[in-house]
């Protein structure tokens, strides 16, 4: 159950969603959705992210805290001959979950400092329903070839196998680590909508994001201005078409409206109810910023 509703906002879950009713603020699963308007991709350019920043999440269901979710960008880099920004999110499961579910779980992005585009990821965590077997996973993102993504894994110490590779269909594949990065530069009148292609692990997921608008949000840290994004997202198969196993979920994601656009609040259905991952504290960077 733990790792299943907390897969939901790290873009991974297989259960059938649950329909509530509506709620203000909150993502609510619709039968048929309505199409979104026409598509309006992430710039390229630096990302909108500082090298020492620090977020911390409390990630709670029905008032029960689960488990905790840090993001933490690091130092610079080099990744296949471009200079990378390294950003690393660390989900660990916190009191009564721990007793039922193993997850303390590491994906780390090299993200090109030019263009904001991931260029590699890396998947650490243990296996479902496992306190021993760590799976390791490594998206070669800057090896992409045409429409296919290189993708390697392996558990614990055992010889890595490559994957069956990754067909995908939109021009950038980004993990979720380099797409919420993007996610916080991104602009423009409600409505707007893009459509993306993010990996999860081993998996690659189809998300569908749109601008709903702007309003105040209640958070550890304040009252703060927010900008408010709703989307849906379903799993897709090694050749890209859609995991017909796979339920859709909807989100909601909150963005601080101001010069900082810090992720505050993320908010996904799941079939045990409404799962939400609320910032506690953020830490700003002690470098300069990479986007002006």
């Amino acid at each position: 159950m733990y790792r299943a509703v907390l897969a939901v906002l790290l873009i991974a879950c297989t259960n059938h969603p649950t329909p509530r009713a509506a709620a203000p603020g909150a993502a609510v699963a619709a039968t048929k959705p309505a199409p979104p308007a026409p598509n309006r991709a992430l710039g390229a350019g630096p990302p909108l992210a500082t090298p020492g920043e620090h977020m911390q999440y409390r990630l709670s269901l029905k008032g029960i805290d689960l488990a905790t979710y840090e993001i933490a960008l690091g130092e610079l880099t080099d990744v296949a001959g471009r200079r990378a920004l390294v950003v690393q999110s660390h989900a660990k499961v916190t009191g009564v979950a721990a007793f039922v579910a193993t997850i303390d779980d590491r994906f780390t992005s090299w993200i090109d400092v030019a263009t904001g585009r991931p260029l590699r990821f890396q998947a650490d965590e243990f296996a479902s329903g496992s306190r021993t077997k760590v799976e390791h996973v490594v998206v070669d993102l800057a090896g992409r070839t045409g429409n296919v993504v290189p993708v390697a894994f392996h558990v614990n110490d055992e010889p890595g196998v490559t994957e069956p590779p990754q067909q995908v269909s939109e021009p950038v594949a980004w993990d979720y680590n380099a797409f919420m990065i993007a996610l916080r530069a991104w602009e423009g009148p409600p409505g707007t909508a893009l459509s993306a292609e993010v990996f999860r692990s081993r998996w690659i997921w189809h998300v569908d994001v749109k601008i709903a608008g702007k309003e105040n949000l209640v958070t550890a840290l304040g009252d703060l201005p927010a900008l408010r994004l709703e989307g849906r997202t379903y799993k897709l198969e090694r050749n890209g078409t859609r995991d017909t196993g796979s339920a859709e979920r909807t989100f909601t994601i909150w963005i601080s409206d101001d010069d900082g656009r810090v992720p505050l609040q993320i908010s996904a259905i799941t079939d045990y109810g409404e799962l939400e991952m609320q910032i506690v504290d953020y830490q700003p960077g002690t470098a300069a910023r990479l986007s002006p």
